[in-house]
């Protein structure tokens, strides 16, 4: 359980992080727009701005980093500087029109002013057109001051559609989109109230500088977070490899305990504790018809006595290679365990009474032909075994009670023989 949550805590974190770094994305992605958007308005002043506002343009679309941008930033205000004081420096002219009175009667020229008159006509000329010339000047610009503050218009709606996401994950994302929203909507205000396109350009940047100094702040704000969120997935992270490390030794711990469980120390062959078990399997799939089974009990001719005079060490090596025997010869063929003391317990699945006896004579003849010595003396070593039918209707344990019955028939018989009953 506890290492489900600490799973769970791990897995949370990182989706976390990683939709903060897609809200981040989304953040830098519109403020990129925006900037986009902004410098299209602001061509046409000059050819040097123009063209660094195309290289500005280039680098905002290739996702340029802010180290390689900033120097293009520094130009782009120089130009924007050089260009305000040449307009500053350029002469204002000052048009005067001269309008007749309604009611005065025209003037005769006199003959020998002709040429002046002439003269007088061409100024009066050349006033019209300039007068024509700054309201066209006038027009243009309220037309430009317009089309401007519907852009900004459409880029207020478009951030707050673009920043619904990211406001809504966390606060810091809110209060960033507040902040733009109200940057944007002062800026629209603003453009509207502006007299000539310098002050419009410098409400702009002015406003621009505000809006880039609070993603800024939110930017380094999401970093240090991003890396508290790291440092705790990484902790996180190796405490989870731990519990896993602990959680494969416990069940590799397990694994050993239970096969000790079902294993006899002297002989390395399973128990009767594994034997009990492998009867319960074989026992519903007898019940049910799915195999035939017989079950033998074989027993140490004469082991009473080789502990007596031998001792018990030489006993123990002989079950050992008894049991080392019957394990290599069965094999696959059959399943043998040490069910206690000299006896042996060995079933026999898929084979019947008959096929089960010849392999019951095949390993007695084994142990027979095995040499022992004990005390530098040659021990004769033979083994008796006793066989059943497993039948559908029975109990595992009322089979073996019958194969430990025909197994004493083999003893009373004379012993290293097989018998089945």
């Amino acid at each position: 359980m506890e290492q489900d949550s600490w799973e769970r805590k791990y897995n949370l974190a990182l989706e976390r992080m990683e939709r903060d770094e897609r809200d981040f994305r989304a953040i830098e992605e519109s403020l990129r727009r925006l900037v986009l958007r902004l410098s299209a308005l602001a061509r046409g002043q000059s050819e040097a701005a123009d063209r660094l506002l195309d290289r500005l343009g280039d680098g905002l679309k290739h996702a340029a980093s802010p180290e390689e941008l900033e120097p293009l930033l520094d130009e782009l205000a120089e130009a924007v500087a050089a260009l305000d004081r040449r307009i500053a420096s350029e002469p204002q002219e000052h048009v005067r029109a001269e309008v007749a009175e309604p009611d005065a009667p025209p003037s005769a020229p006199a003959p020998a002013d002709v040429d002046a008159g002439g003269d007088a006509n061409a100024d009066a000329h050349d006033d019209a057109a300039a007068v024509a010339a700054l309201r066209a000047d006038v027009a243009k610009l309220q037309d430009l001051l317009a089309e401007v503050s519907g852009r900004l218009g459409d880029m207020t709606r478009y951030l707050v559609a673009e920043l619904d996401e990211v406001t809504a994950a966390n606060d810091p994302g809110r209060t960033l989109g507040e902040q733009v929203s109200e940057e944007m909507r002062l800026l629209a205000e603003q453009t509207l109230e502006a007299s000539d396109v310098t002050a419009l350009r410098d409400q702009v940047t002015a406003r621009l500088a505000v809006i880039d100094q609070h993603f800024r702040d939110y930017r380094e704000r999401e970093d240090a977070r991003l890396a508290t969120y790291r440092e705790r997935a990484e902790r996180m992270r190796d405490r989870v490899e731990e519990l896993e490390t602990q959680t494969t030794s416990l069940q590799d711990s397990l694994r050993r305990e239970h096969e000790l469980a079902l294993t006899d120390p002297l002989t390395g062959l399973p128990n009767r504790l594994a034997y009990e078990r492998q009867m319960a399997e074989l026992e519903a799939d007898v019940r049910e018809g799915r195999v035939t089974a017989c079950v033998g009990a074989f027993d140490i001719d004469h082991f009473k006595t080789i502990n007596d005079t031998f001792g018990h060490a030489a006993g123990d090596a002989v079950l050992r290679i008894v049991g080392n025997t019957l394990a290599k010869a069965l094999d696959n063929r059959a399943f043998v365990a040490r069910y206690g003391g000299e006896e042996f317990a060995v079933v026999f699945a898929g084979y019947s009474p008959d096929d089960a006896l010849v392999v019951a004579r095949e390993i007695c003849s084994l142990v027979e032909g095995l040499a022992f010595h004990a005390s530098q003396k040659p021990v004769k070593v033979t083994m008796s075994g006793g066989l059943t039918r497993f039948g559908s209707e029975e109990r595992a344990a009322t089979a073996f009670d019958r194969a430990d019955r025909a197994l004493y028939a083999a003893k009373r018989a004379g012993r290293n023989t097989c018998i089945v009953l």
